[in-house]
């Protein structure tokens, strides 16, 4: 959908705006992104691209305040927070000061962030999750280290093979037992009230470097049991209820070797997965936000979207984009937040995505396999090779 030139404008804030840009394109609004790349395909979705990077991989308070002060003047409706604002509560109580917030308040988002407060809630309402505790474990075997106040997995480590400085105490530090299992993650819709599912994805995690757990995409729809998928929408009822929720919100949980369904964390916020679930409502979800936000909950209606997956390519070695390859990177449609041409980069980086669907989960996962690798090859040569990568089984564009 391309929107009107009286359509409302709304402002979007994330590590990267890219998929949020999407989905308000999607449902009718102007979009203006505000993040830290300045992909390529974001500026072609957005009306305008505001810079609100700072030192590393964070969101810089003073820029995305100047930001804001500036789309207030302009008339913008409001802003949706992305991923990014889970260590920054204080900000996100500034900028709602500054611009309507668009989805759950500073002081929300700080209980949910809150390990003891999270994990006490979920004993309460008798919602099935990992044994997790602020205090040091008494053997290190078995359990991981996770931060609350981060996201993407990054922070996620096994405490039995943790190097480096000890464990200093900190707001979102808390301790996990590892379970075996699938990961997965559910989108919802929240209206303070009542909460319903509108897609479930198989998440991709894998290691990356020292990092055993990084989050590099998803593949949804997916079905699963009957018996976990109830348990899936009686978690997000309650903690819409227990909460106050509202919007687009997301839980991560494992589905464990018994087939029991624990929850691992709650994203009070849009996830990367609303690109697997765009037509999950007639309006889009971007619009369903907005509707749901103010108490208005939109059900959705029935699913007959395909597969569809993302992954995340992180370079393997130093390098960048040039020119030609970042040309042929926009070609095509199976890849996504493009760089500028020029961008440097380094080990481990994220560079762009990679996107895939068709008629199974298994058929997506391995379409996202083989053009990863033809990225990482383009990487590493300049050239981004056509064969098996661009046409494959079941992949409709």
């Amino acid at each position: 959908m391309i929107p009107r030139t009286d359509a409302p404008t709304i402002a979007l804030a994330a590590y990267s705006a890219r998929s949020l840009a999407a989905c308000a394109r999607a449902s009718g609004f102007r979009a203006i992104a505000l993040d830290l790349f300045g992909d390529q395909d974001t500026l072609a979705l957005a009306d305008a691209w505001y810079a609100i990077g700072g030192d590393g991989l964070a969101i810089d308070a003073d820029r995305l305040l100047a930001a804001l002060h500036r789309l207030r003047a302009r008339g913008v409706l409001g802003w949706v927070a992305g991923s990014g604002f889970e260590a920054h509560g204080e900000l996100l109580q500034a900028a709602s000061a500054v611009l309507p917030l668009i989805g759950n308040g500073a002081e929300l988002v700080r209980r949910v962030r809150t390990p003891a407060t999270f994990f006490a809630v979920l004993a309460e309402l008798g919602i099935a999750h990992p044994p997790s505790q602020t205090a040091p474990p008494a053997r290190l075997s078995g359990w991981l280290l996770k931060d609350a106040h981060a996201c993407g997995g990054w922070h996620i480590e096994r405490l039995a093979q943790r190097v480096g400085a000890p464990v200093r105490p900190g707001p979102g530090l808390h301790y996990q037992r590892e379970l075996r299992g699938e990961a997965y993650s559910a989108l919802f819709l929240a209206d303070g009230r009542e909460a319903c599912v509108l897609g479930i994805a198989r998440q991709i995690v894998r290691a990356l470097g020292r990092r055993p757990f990084v989050y590099r995409g998803g593949v949804g729809p997916v079905a699963l049991p009957q018996s976990v998928e109830q348990a899936v929408q009686r978690a997000v009822s309650l903690l819409a209820g227990a909460f106050a929720l509202r919007g687009l919100n997301g839980i991560d949980f494992i589905v464990d070797g018994e087939g029991g369904m624990q929850v691992l964390e709650l994203n009070p916020r849009p996830t990367a997965a609303v690109s697997l679930f765009h037509d999950a409502v007639e309006g889009g979800l971007l619009r369903a936000h907005v509707e749901a936000s103010a108490g208005r909950l939109v059900r959705p209606g029935a699913c007959g979207s395909p597969v569809r997956g993302f992954e995340t390519v992180f370079a393997r070695q130093p390098g960048r984009v040039g020119a030609a390859l970042g040309r042929a990177l926009l070609d095509r449609a199976w890849v996504c937040d493009v760089p500028p041409a020029g961008r440097r980069h380094a080990r481990g980086d994220p560079v762009c995505t990679v996107l895939a669907q068709g008629p199974s989960a298994e058929a997506v996962l391995r379409a996202l396999d083989s053009r990863r690798c033809a990225l990482l090859e383009a990487l590493d040569t300049g050239v981004l090779c056509t064969i098996g990568a661009d046409t494959l089984e079941g992949d409709a564009q």
